[in-house]
């Protein structure tokens, strides 16, 4: 067995069983995964047995191969994760996210933009002044660019997404950057073939659909099927568009459609879309969270090396407060409503019944592959620019004055609101004691941070994965020959 190597008289650190390993058995075959490192592996009984005893580790057969692996390590697993996310806060990256309007020809009731809606367009001012931006920040080393086109509904701007795409690529190239990928988020009501023949000429190579319906009905529910059984003008889009584009379907699952979903899922298979879609639960943070006040206590599942202030729920605003609706002179997130939500363990299981599907294997991969960050807005890669020029760092924000940073017509000076951007600075999932503590933590990395950096929410629901786990891993064992 090779140990780590040590400076002077310190004491070598011990070797012990990872808090995030996972065990699987079908018939006379062990599976083994561990979630930090995201390894998948056959194990020989002894092996796998002894893993999940309590004898020295030391004493195990592959000592060194299962170090390698994750099963057994040295030092203390929180300090690799810390070290992995605070490695991963990216400056050489830019997730530059675009909606050159907020008008949308859609009124889904679970939107959480409606407070924000404007039928303003990004006028010629703001777009140079995104293309600037986005060169400064070229200069700056973010080299490795990724362009959304976001809403609103992006293609009632479609002349702006088709003069500025290429725009874009030109300032990102000029400056020594590369446009890595340009993807497109629509409702795919605007997505005809001739569009979508459009996009691809001026790079944008991926669009990503919403469907929330069985039953399409214009400009309320964005279905499948038309009322006569056919196609509706959405599905139709997207099959069309997928001559052209990289097309996804994302089904959003609420209270209201939660029956459905497997009749729309039959639907996309009859017509060849088995592996392009995916689901997404309707959320409702301002019913979900809980926001009390901060605290820099430190229990005992977070070490105080870490240098992090310590969240914990107190006494405070209880579970499932309602914020107040968004008017003109508010900027505080408009709830969707309890009856539009689905409870998350029933919509776990729901997304288990799909990931069970041969054709949402890769699906299955992707649950149990380990994050750096949840996502681009706590990375530091991400800016979201909408159509007045206001910057923020999710696409939660956009168009949402108080969570804008800045904006892009100030220029040089364009970083304005500094304690917004300090929040997201600030952030990190081990300063919570709930998710230090989980067994799940590398796979959602403390889930979406805006409740928590945005909205002072101490107790956001988990993702599914935490309920998800063992079954994955099962279905992997189920699944994989592996030598």
């Amino acid at each position: 067995m090779r140990l780590p190597s040590v400076d002077g008289d310190a004491t070598p650190p011990t070797l012990t069983r990872s808090r995030y390993n996972y065990f699987a058995r079908r018939g006379d075959r062990w599976i083994g995964y561990n979630a930090r490192v995201g390894t998948i592996a056959l194990l020989a009984k002894d092996v796998a047995e002894a893993l999940q005893g309590d004898g020295p580790p030391s004493e195990i057969r592959g000592v060194d191969e299962l170090v390698d692996l994750g099963f057994l390590h040295f030092s203390d697993e929180l300090d690799q994760i810390f070290a992995t996310y605070d490695a991963a806060r990216n400056t050489s990256a830019l997730h530059l996210t675009i909606a050159p309007t907020l008008e949308c020809n859609f009124a889904c009731p679970y939107c959480f933009q409606n407070s924000y809606r404007n039928n303003r367009s990004m006028s010629p001012e703001v777009q140079r002044a995104t293309l600037a931006f986005v060169g400064a920040r070229i200069a700056e080393g973010r080299r490795d660019v990724v362009l959304d086109w976001y809403g609103g509904e992006p293609l009632l701007a479609k002349d702006i997404v088709l003069a500025m795409t290429p725009d874009i690529r030109r300032e990102v190239e000029g400056a020594g950057g590369t446009l890595e990928q340009v993807r497109i988020v629509t409702n795919g009501s605007l997505l005809d073939a001739s569009t979508s023949k459009e996009l691809r000429d001026v790079g944008v190579s991926c669009a990503q659909v919403s469907l929330d319906a069985l039953q399409y009905v214009e400009g309320e529910k964005r279905g499948a099927l038309g009322t006569n059984g056919d196609l509706s003008p959405i599905l139709a889009n997207a099959i069309e568009a997928a001559k052209f584009l990289d097309v996804t379907l994302r089904i959003n699952v609420s209270a209201e459609n939660k029956n459905d979903i497997p009749s729309i899922i039959a639907v996309l298979r009859t017509h060849g879309l088995a592996r392009r879609y995916y689901l997404a639960r309707v959320d409702d943070f301002a019913n979900e969270s809980s926001s009390v006040r901060r605290q820099t206590g430190s229990p005992a599942a977070v070490r105080s090396r870490l240098h992090l202030p310590i969240v914990q729920v107190t006494s405070g605003t209880r579970p499932g407060t309602q914020y107040e609706d968004q008017s003109a002179s508010s900027n505080k997130r408009q709830s969707v409503g309890p009856r539009r939500t689905i409870a998350r363990g029933m919509y776990a299981k729901m997304e288990q019944d799909i990931l069970a599907q041969p054709e949402t294997f890769q699906q299955l991969l992707n649950k149990l592959t380990p994050k750096k960050h949840f996502c681009s807005a706590t990375s530091g890669a991400m800016f979201v620019i909408d159509a007045d020029g206001d910057i923020s760092r999710c696409w939660e924000s956009a168009g949402v004055k108080s969570d804008a940073i800045g904006n892009v017509l100030a220029g040089d000076q364009w970083r304005k609101e500094k304690s917004v951007d300090a929040k997201w600075a600030a952030y990190h999932p081990l300063a919570y004691s709930a998710c230090a503590s989980c067994r799940v933590l590398p796979l959602c990395m403390g889930g979406c941070s805006y409740p928590r950096v945005i909205m002072d929410a101490t107790n956001p629901e988990c993702t599914s994965i935490k309920r998800q786990i063992e079954f994955c891993v099962d279905q992997v064992a189920k699944r994989l020959n592996l030598p």
